[in-house]
């Protein structure tokens, strides 16, 4: 483990022409590797020709993607030039289409008639005691006709002609409209119903008979056309194999991966030059996935050209990835400034923890994170966060907000605010001193010790002179010391006259070491938003006692642990960000470094879009 932000390598790496792309799309699984193009002394492997041959890929998606079969990742393709692989796929894509093409018309016919027969079988489920005989509807005419349409539940309809029959018929999920009348009345109806969602729904001329006659009609219909959608999909699944389409899909999907994420690459006739950056510094992650997919390249460390700048990566445990948040919200640090992840993984916690100090609203987070990290990993800083709130509830004695509960392992913030406000006035003065020694680090790994020993170390040692002349007066003596080696050491960096630099040094100094103890003043808002905690508790508590009714007292401590919570988290979470990133990070951190990129690995083409046909 290191609080140094770690630089990535320079890679270069030779391979045929022909395996250009799976060598990428290895490298790319790794998730450690950033393009970038560096030599400019080959020819460029130019993929913009191939877009006209990609619009036709994406016409065919359009129509057919619901019929594909879901591409895996990991079939293998074969290696060659991209137009060519390019031109063999569309030739299987276009096979399918000329075989599959009626029998998708056939598909989409009977599913579209499954629908409406459903349709129509919900609306007369709900009209019982109905005798209408449907075979009057479905011959009516010329003069007269009559249509149904299906609208969204609870439609309103303003006006309805009144040369028209009409009957409504409301489900759960949506509104029927049987309309009888003049075809020219019928037809404005269905104009204006198109206008509020409301679509026709066929009457299939076979109906007859009454309401029950009908439904069974309609369920020895549907029966039928379930066995005939079965037979039709599976025909369309059949046609996969002997035209190849999961291969061709499989192609596809790559390549098109590669005209998003390359646009050029170095190339010879028959070689390719493959350059960037690695966060795999010892390149042998690179070396193994490259043999694993039996690429033949040559991958070498050389080191970086001398223009180019190396982006870099934070090498954290998983346990304090979380917390890379904070100094990500700036940007990312450069190889000479400290990572602080590690430190926020402690300091983090213990601030959110005693602002929100109660065993019961802990739990609740952590149970929270528990249930959320896996959808969003970010919210493992809940776990943390929480098992700090638990142990300062021990620590304040409180559960849910109850103080009776458990004895106080120190004092309840409310009896005794005093302590609870000077505390974190001691931790923030650790928290800048910590601040202070980071950025010694750094001056050392940019080789500058020198100068911080000579000014910025005096300003440390006269800010912690000056908070122990508060418990010992006689320490102001090393104060005077620490004065006069301020001033030394910037006459000693100054290169201008000696009261020049004397009034700048002095401006300076006034600045940085007022700077430093309003800084350790705004930690006294820790302990005062942990009476804030307690204090809302006690209101909730208070009110929920005054009532005589065990359900309401229940319903009262429910809704206000419900509002410390996440009013109470939201705030404290806010004022934790705060204390770190202008408090904590501005004595160290810039975040002056180029953030690192990973090459996206190519995913299935149709996996994740694929409906259900």
């Amino acid at each position: 483990m290191s609080i140094r932000p770690v630089r990535t390598r320079w890679f270069e790496m030779l391979t045929s022409r022909d395996d250009l792309g799976l060598a990428l799309e290895a490298l790319a699984k790794t998730d450690c590797v950033e393009l970038e193009t560096h030599s400019d002394t080959h020819a460029r492997l130019n993929l913009s020709g191939l877009q006209q041959q990609m619009d036709e890929y994406n016409r065919l998606a359009r129509r057919y993607h619901p019929f594909w079969p879901p591409t895996d990742p990991g079939t293998p393709t074969m290696p060659g030039r991209p137009g060519s692989i390019l031109a063999n796929a569309l030739q299987h894509l276009q096979r399918w289409e000329k075989q599959a093409e009626p029998l998708v018309i056939r598909l989409e016919t009977l599913t579209g008639e499954q629908d409406e027969l459903e349709a129509l079988g919900k609306m007369l489920q709900q009209t019982e005691g109905d005798t209408l005989d449907y075979a009057l509807l479905t011959r009516v005419g010329p003069a007269l006709t009559a249509r149904l349409f299906a609208l969204p539940a609870k439609t309103r309809i303003e006006q309805l002609p009144g040369s028209l029959l009409i009957k409504r018929t409301r489900t759960g999920s949506q509104d029927y409209l049987l309309a009888v009348g003049p075809p020219d009345a019928v037809d404005a109806l269905a104009a204006d119903l198109a206008v509020l969602k409301g679509h026709p729904l066929s009457l299939p001329v076979s109906l007859h008979g009454n309401r029950a006659a009908v439904l069974e009609q309609i369920s020895s219909r549907l029966d039928a056309l379930g066995e005939q959608i079965t037979r039709t999909r599976q025909q369309i699944e059949d046609l996969s194999e002997p035209c190849q389409l999961i291969e061709a899909l499989g192609d596809i999907n790559r390549l098109e991966w590669l005209l998003t994420h390359i646009s050029s690459m170095p190339v010879t006739e028959n070689f390719a030059w493959v350059t960037g950056w690695s966060s795999d510094t010892s390149g042998e992650q690179l070396k193994a996935a490259l043999a694993d997919a039996g690429i033949n390249a040559i991958l070498e460390l050389p080191p970086p050209p001398r223009e180019t700048r190396p982006p870099t990566v934070l090498k954290n445990p998983k346990w304090a990835e979380p917390f890379e948040l904070f100094a990500r919200m700036l940007g990312t640090p450069e190889e000479n400034e400290a990572d602080p992840s590690l430190l926020l993984a402690v300091l983090a916690p213990l601030l959110f923890g005693y602002m929100f100090g109660d065993v019961g609203h802990g739990l609740v987070l952590v149970i929270a994170g528990l249930l959320l990290q896996k959808r969003w990993p970010i919210t493992r800083i809940l776990i943390a966060n929480g098992v700090a709130a638990m142990l300062f509830g021990f620590v304040f004695g409180s559960i849910f907000g109850r103080e009776d509960l458990i004895p106080a392992l120190w004092v309840h913030p409310i009896e005794h605010p005093l302590p609870v406000l000077l505390v974190p006035l001691a931790g923030g003065v650790v928290i800048l001193l910590l601040g202070l020694v980071l950025n010694a680090m750094e001056s050392w790994w940019r080789s500058e010790f020198l100068r911080w020993a000579q000014v910025e170390a005096a300003v440390m040692v006269l800010y912690l002179s000056l908070i122990a002349s508060f418990f010992q007066p006689h320490v102001w003596l090393i104060s005077i010391v620490a004065l006069l080696w301020y001033f030394a050491g910037s006459l000693l960096q100054s290169g201008k006259g000696f009261l020049k630099t004397v009034l700048m040094a002095a401006g300076a100094l006034l600045e940085s070491i007022f700077q430093l103890l309003v800084n350790t003043i705004s930690f006294v808002r820790v302990g005062a938003f942990a009476l804030a905690h307690g204090g809302l508790s006690l209101a909730f508590i208070t009110l929920a006692n005054t009532t005589d009714s065990l359900v309401a007292g229940f319903l009262i401590m429910l809704v206000g642990n419900l509002v410390v919570i996440m009013l109470e988290g939201l705030v404290v979470t806010i004022q934790t960000t705060r204390l770190i990133l202008f408090e904590f990070f501005i004595r160290f951190l810039q975040c002056t470094g180029r953030i690192f990129r990973p090459l996206e690995a190519p995913a299935s083409i149709t996996a994740n879009t694929r409906r259900e046909m």
